[in-house]
């Protein structure tokens, strides 16, 4: 299981972008618990231990209704990082941790230097509630990826040939996708085919 999710390490940090560290925690080896890592902070290297906040993390469990948790704000630098936790394997005993950390510092400081022009040419608007961050799941950064392929062909997929569908089902196959729950359904909606299409599609050689 765990060496499963390292395979989607690169593929998150890529949907993610370089402001969200993408972390793989091995909880069998606590002293040597990070086993990869994708746009790391400072500090995070392969082999790094633990993080107290994880171990606390992992000996409290996790529960319904969501197997994850969101990690409460750090303090001085780490005011500004968003962390969530999700169990690998067995919520209530899991074989190591996800941990998927936004860094939301640049987002604050130009949200001050707007706020700062705003008041001073007197152009100041009464504030609204900021919305919560959202957080994207799993299938919805998969539907994007999938969105994102077709689109570099700058084709609509009703217009695209065989050929094309083909080395974009391949392209989503290396790269991981496929292997997400849904991805399949996905990639034949969007590219307008059938399910079964798809497998044919990656049973085909793509054009080189």
């Amino acid at each position: 299981m765990l060496e499963l999710v390292k395979q989607f390490v690169p593929f998150l940090g890529e949907v993610c972008g370089s402001g969200t560290e993408i972390c793989v925690y091995d909880l069998s080896v606590p002293e040597q618990s990070l086993v990869a890592v994708c746009h790391p902070r400072t500090g995070h290297t392969p082999g790094s231990p633990l993080p107290q906040a994880l171990r606390e993390v992992a000996d409290a469990g996790f529960s319904a209704p969501q197997d994850w948790v969101t990690l409460p704000p750090g303090q001085g630098h780490n005011a500004d990082l968003c962390c969530r936790v999700c169990p690998i394997g067995d919520a209530a005993h899991p074989a190591g941790l996800l941990c998927i950390t936004r860094d939301l510092s640049p987002a604050r400081e130009l949200n001050g230097a707007l706020q700062a022009v705003l008041e001073r040419f007197a152009l100041e608007q009464p504030r609204e509630a900021a919305p919560a961050l959202s957080v994207p799941t799993l299938t919805s950064m998969m539907q994007q990826r999938v969105s994102d392929v077709i689109r570099e062909y700058g084709i609509p997929p009703a217009r695209m040939s065989v050929p094309e569908k083909v080395e974009v089902v391949h392209r989503l196959s290396e790269s991981g996708v496929m292997n997400i729950k849904g991805a399949v359904s996905e990639i034949a909606s969007q590219l307008s085919v059938s399910v079964p299409t798809v497998y044919r599609y990656l049973n085909r050689p793509a054009k080189p």
